[in-house]
Parts: structure tokens; sequence; C-alpha cells
């Protein structure tokens, strides 16, 4: 029982960000770099748009700090029983989960810094799956969790978007991830993060071809508030968005994007009880993603097909996503 004890803590302790999320070395932000759909936070008319997202991801690798992949750790069992002396864990984890997130986006006829006030809103819910299979000569054991339920909320008060003439579009977006969703420190059946994430971006586009290829770079810096109950203060990340888009018809588009993400500075606060341990370190990730677009009803309506995997991970898993998306033009605003 003691060594089904001990292989359980490892396993609670490297695996545990999709089960619902304790204080761990595995916090990070909110935004998930190169799942953006390259247009979408470009708005050429005053109106309401409908955004319905929803996501799958996948993972059967974790890699550490120095970017290689995991599958077995050297463990002293002598404490437990002298006569075992360092066992090698082979371990096989699988992550799967879905998000769902429906947005609306308002962006305003008045002018406001010479651009368009924009807001939205995104409520968030995903259900997540997790399975190990820790195993020795000796031993195996197979663990298994899941937890769903509505996530955290996401609003953003403040935007301004300014368009040049049709050939660039640059705006400004202050959204903030509230901690709706349910969460308690050492829970394991969490769905939110348990703190405030304030975010800021940038996003950047030039058109050519009247439009029809559009270029975007989006820079993203994310502040994360301290962790309800709990003395630890997530660092800082910083994502940067780069990619593609062309239109092959008037109703067909296709598109490449690449993201970074990086954690800047250190987890602070008291709780930090992995500040002496291998696993104080800033992770990082990249995704890279091609999708499609379609335009069923042109101008109204666009239905949109992406496929997403990461690389060059350091402290977590690497991730696979499918996207399917859809968004809708109300044309309220524009005709009055």
């Amino acid at each position: 029982m003691k060594k089904l004890i001990l292989l359980l803590f490892i396993f609670e302790l490297f695996f545990t960000q999709s089960m619902g999320q304790s204080v761990s070395p595995f916090q990070g932000g909110a935004y998930q770099a190169g799942l953006l759909n390259i247009r979408d936070l470009s708005y050429f008319a005053p109106d309401l748009y409908f955004y319905d997202y929803n996501y799958w991801n996948s993972s059967s690798a974790y890699y550490n700090q120095f970017g290689k992949e995991i599958s077995s750790l050297e463990i002293d069992m002598s404490p437990i029983n002298p006569e075992m002396g360092i066992k090698t864990l082979n371990l096989g984890p699988q992550e799967s989960g879905y998000t769902n997130m429906p947005s609306i986006f308002y962006v305003s006829k008045f002018n406001l810094f010479g651009g368009k006030y924009i807001a939205a809103i995104s409520p968030v819910f995903l259900t997540s799956n997790s399975k190990m299979h820790v195993y020795t000569s000796d031993t195996s054991v197979y663990t298994s969790g899941n937890s769903g339920g509505f996530g955290d909320l996401e609003f953003m008060p403040f935007g301004v978007s300014w368009t040049f003439n049709k050939k660039v579009d640059i705006a400004f977006m202050f959204s903030v991830y509230a901690p709706t969703g349910r969460y308690k420190t050492g829970g394991d059946d969490n769905v939110g993060k348990g703190y405030w994430v304030y975010q800021f971006q940038v996003p950047t586009y030039l058109y050519f071809f009247e439009q029809a290829m559009a270029l975007v770079v989006v820079p993203t810096f994310e502040v994360n508030g301290k962790i309800r109950d709990a003395d630890v203060r997530p660092g800082s990340r910083f994502t940067i968005e780069y990619g593609i888009s062309q239109n092959i018809t008037p109703w067909l588009e296709v598109e490449i994007l690449n993201g970074h993400n990086w954690q800047l500075n250190d987890d602070s606060g008291e709780d930090v009880w992995w500040k002496d341990s291998e696993l104080f370190t800033k992770d990082q990730c990249s995704t890279v993603s091609f999708g499609v677009g379609f335009w069923p009803w042109q101008g109204r309506l666009n239905a949109r097909l992406q496929y997403a995997q990461d690389y060059g991970v350091k402290q977590g898993y690497k991730s696979s996503f499918l996207t399917v998306s859809f968004l809708f033009y109300a044309n309220l605003l524009s005709n009055n």
C-alpha cells in the first residue's frame, strides 16, 4: 500500500494540470497561443458579432524544464523499504478535454480616440479527462479522473480599433478573466484557475490585394493575480502570434498561424513549495496551426476548421488541438 501511495503522489505532483488545478508549478495564464482565427480580431463595420468556438485537445507527452520528454522517473524507494532500492517508474499519461466558448463582440458606430470602441464577453464551458499508467517491473497502477463545468468568464470592457484606408488595422484590447469557475485549493474537480488574469493585446493587420490577403501580428501580455486561498501568484506571461490568411475564392479562405508563449517572471508567494526544486523554472510553449474557412452565407456566416500542434514545450504537456468555430455577423447597426 505504501508503494501505491508513493506512485499516486508522483502522479499528482507531475500530471495534475488537467484534472483540476491545485497550487502547483503548472499554474499559467489564460491565453492559449496558436488558436486564433486570423481575421477574428479585425472589424470592418460597427455591429454585433456572435462567435462560437469549440476546442478538442489531447496529449500523451510531458516535457521537463529542459524540453525533454519524460517517460520514466528514477525514484529511490529505500525510505519506504530498504530492499527496494532505486526503481524506474514508467509513465503513460493521457490528457484530453473539450471547451466551448460562445462570444459576443460589440463594435460601436461612434468614434473613440479616432477609432471604434469594442467590448466583448465570453463565458466558457469545459470538460477535462486524465488517465495515467504508472508501472515498474513488478507493479502497475492505473489512475483516472475527470471534471467539467462552467469555467472562468472572459470579458473585454475596453478596446479600440483603428482602420487606415483598408490597408492597416490596429487595435488595443484590455480583457479580464474573472475566477468564476469552480475552484478550491487542493481540489481534484476544479474547472477554474482561482485567480484573476489581466490581458493586454495589440492586434495589427496588413492587407494586400484588396484585403484578399491578411498578415497579422498579435502580441499579448498577461498579468496574473494571487490564487484564492493560497499565497501564490503565478508569473506573468507574454505571447506573440503571427500568420497569414488568404482568400482563395469569395467563400473559401486558408490560413497558417504560429505562436510562442513564455513565462516572464517566477511564481511568487509563501506557498510556492517548488521554489527549491527543479520545477521552479519558467515554462514555455510554441504552437503552429493550419485552418480553412468557409462562407456558407456570404458576408454573414463563417465556419472554420483548424488543427494546431504544440512544439518547443518546456515544463508542460505537448498538446494537439482541433477547433471548429462559427461567426455570425448580425448586420443590425450598419443599416441604421
